[in-house]
């Protein structure tokens, strides 16, 4: 009996400091990116643009831009690394987190729009990084929240607006350059079709194109993955 409830308590220390080291890995995260954001922020107000990202290229020399979605929790600054590998396990100081950092895929432009840009974030429990992305699986939802916003480091503007949502375990989304105008319009009817919210949005072959990915919660070889064209900035026709 001493020996079991030896074991018990054991294992309820345990499971308690887990919980508590957990929370503490997501509070110094949260509080990291709290910091970028004040940069980003009081950067912006400075009077040259340009200003905003040569504070952040200071702290990280991969750093490419800055997202924002409304009415979520994603406002990040985007990071280009050597591969796919690195930023999954380190944030944007280039340290080990947990939760990585928000980054475009390796194969990507970070000066000029590629055909179809792929920016990937961890699906955190606590809703940071790509955490809210979830809520786009709500035909509500996502009425209200179509558009995605992106800085360059020439300060454009780029606005995104939202047309496919799902969940898929497949990796063909994850093309960023076409053949030719016959390949990417057969990619577009294959990611419209998957989608599982209904829009009214007319997408083109001469459009470009947004993904976001992230993880789900039912599987770890599932992704769910977000579609956007571009609708307002310098390559739009």
């Amino acid at each position: 009996m001493i020996l079991i409830t030896f074991i018990g308590c054991t294992g309820v220390t345990y499971s308690i400091y887990s919980i508590s080291n957990q929370l503490n890995e997501y509070h110094e995260s949260a509080s990291k990116y709290d910091g970028l954001r004040e940069i980003y922020e009081k950067s912006a107000k400075a009077s040259s643009p340009q200003n905003t990202h040569d504070e952040l290229q200071k702290i990280n020399k991969d750093y490419v831009g800055w997202i924002d979605i409304s009415e979520t929790t994603v406002n990040y600054p985007i990071v280009k690394g050597g591969d796919n590998e690195f930023y999954l396990t380190h944030n944007f100081y280039q340290d080990t987190d947990f939760a990585g950092a928000i980054f475009m895929d390796s194969q990507n432009s970070s000066g000029t729009l590629d055909k179809n840009t792929i920016i990937y974030g961890h699906n955190m429990k606590d809703k940071s990084m790509f955490g809210s992305l979830q809520n786009y699986l709500d035909q509500d939802f996502f009425e209200k929240h179509k558009n995605v916003t992106i800085k360059n480091l020439n300060d454009h503007t780029y606005i995104w607006e939202i047309f496919s949502v799902y969940e898929t375990t497949k990796v063909d989304w994850m093309k960023t350059h076409f053949e030719n105008n016959s390949d990417f319009t057969a990619f577009l009817k294959t990611i419209e079709n998957r989608s599982i919210i209904q829009s009214k949005t007319e997408i083109k072959e001469d459009d470009t194109l947004l993904t976001l990915s992230t993880c789900t919660k039912s599987n770890d070889d599932r992704r769910l993955i977000i579609h956007a064209k571009l609708k307002k900035g310098r390559n739009v026709k």
